[in-house]
């Protein structure tokens, strides 16, 4: 058992994000039905995350093949549902692997039907399921986050004054987003696919122009919020928004500018990893902040992981599908679409937490009608008059016990008080 000491020494060594982090990963291995949906959803990931480079080389049936995997978004949303029912043990078990593997086999022969029946019947509601609420949803639910994580790194480190020396600070990040992002466009189009600019003109270049001039849009306009709030405490979180926003959209127009290479690009892929952890930390450590809390909204934790594998798998196989089709934005159609959506959810998220400081600002309003207080009256001490001694001064008389305690009753015989708040034996 660790002694106080040894606890306040652990937790003085433990780096306050890296924490944060791991425990939000926790919620997502705390049961044997979580971990098996978790190991489920990472079995998905990684085959559809291969066979994006693979299929190319298949013509048609690669986008066969890419279609199949989407029997894992889709059991997800069958697990969801039933999660959001209250019925998540009918699709896996709390006590055995085994037995959640055996549940997995008809539960997954039923997503594949379910998903034939969508395509080749309904495909407006496979459209909608898939690319609007999966694909879509994943992107804003992945700006969201990372919009509030770096609100919430940067409000570890407000300040109550801004100095002058900040005020520069803040004006010098803005003019380094516009570099970083002006420089990423120039030298991806200039060192990593300068073939981009040979007529007949790709769409992918379009779309990276138009990218390029949203990020700087939206660097512009927190630029001109920062000149606003720039005597505010505040300020510190809209300009690192700002930067990180930068160098986010920065890296989306590389990717869509630099071309389809079907290989695995490893630094890619490190960073599609990273913010898909980093999404679920995030969902782990909002349900532990509301776990306690008395809200009308309950989400269980079954719930909120098969929410997170339906949006991380349907972007994915959405992803891979788009691949499979080539054209000019091949394998770009993801990175284009958080172009678009990432700026317009983050500048919403900027809003909203400036408009949360200034009413933490403002000072509470005093109604009209309360009373205003009398104006203090000098009172006169009266000077308590002298007692004269005794006349008989060779005899001194003892104090009663009675007056100088009042609320003590004396016994006559034994001399002795009792307080009157004393209850009796």
């Amino acid at each position: 058992m660790e002694t106080p000491n040894e606890t306040e020494e652990k937790t003085g060594r433990e780096i306050p994000i890296i924490s944060s982090f791991i425990d939000g990963l926790k919620l997502f291995f705390e049961s044997v039905r979580l971990r098996w949906f978790t190991v489920v959803f990472f079995i998905g990931i990684v085959l559809m995350t291969l066979w994006e480079g693979i299929g190319v080389y298949l013509a048609g049936f690669g986008l066969f093949v890419s279609l199949i995997w989407g029997i894992f978004p889709t059991y997800f949303l069958l697990a969801l549902i039933l999660s959001a029912a209250g019925l998540q043990r009918f699709i896996a078990s709390d006590e055995s692997y085994n037995d959640s593997a055996i549940r997995f086999i008809p539960w997954i022969i039923v997503s594949g039907v379910l998903l034939f029946m969508l395509i080749y019947f309904v495909f407006t509601a496979f459209s909608l399921i898939y690319i609007g609420v999966g694909f879509i949803g994943w992107i804003g639910f992945q700006s969201y986050f990372s919009s509030r994580t770096s609100l919430k790194y940067a409000r570890e480190v407000t300040v109550e004054e801004t100095s002058t020396a900040a005020k520069v600070l803040f004006g010098a990040a803005n003019i380094f987003n516009y570099v970083v992002i002006i420089g990423g466009f120039i030298f991806t189009i200039l060192f990593v696919n300068p073939s981009i600019l040979v007529p007949p003109y790709s769409s992918a270049l379009v779309f990276g122009i138009l990218g390029m001039l949203l990020a700087l849009g939206f660097n512009f306009l927190n630029g001109l919020i920062i000149g606003w709030e720039r005597n505010k405490p505040h300020a510190a979180n809209i300009a690192l928004l700002s930067t990180f926003v930068s160098l986010y959209s920065t890296y989306f127009v590389y990717n869509v500018l630099k071309g389809f290479d079907p290989g695995i690009d490893w630094v890619s892929l490190g960073i599609t990893v990273f913010f898909t952890l980093y999404t679920m930390s995030s969902v782990g450590q909002i349900l532990t902040s509301r776990a306690d809390m008395d809200t009308r909204l309950k989400m269980s934790k079954e719930t909120a992981a098969t929410l997170t594998f339906f949006l991380a798998t349907g972007y994915t196989f959405v992803d891979t599908t788009f691949t499979q089709l080539g054209g000019g934005i091949q394998g770009a159609m993801g990175d284009i679409v958080k172009l678009l959506i990432f700026p317009l959810v983050a500048l919403v998220m900027e809003i909203r937490f400036i408009y949360r400081a200034r009413k933490a600002q403002e000072p509470p309003e005093v109604p009209d009608d309360m009373p205003v207080a009398p104006p203090e009256e000098e009172v006169e001490l009266q000077s308590e008059p002298e007692t004269e001694p005794s006349s008989d001064e060779g005899t001194t008389e003892e104090p009663s016990p009675k007056a100088d305690y009042p609320d003590m009753e004396v016994d006559s015989e034994s001399g002795k008080g009792n307080s009157a708040g004393d209850i009796e034996p």
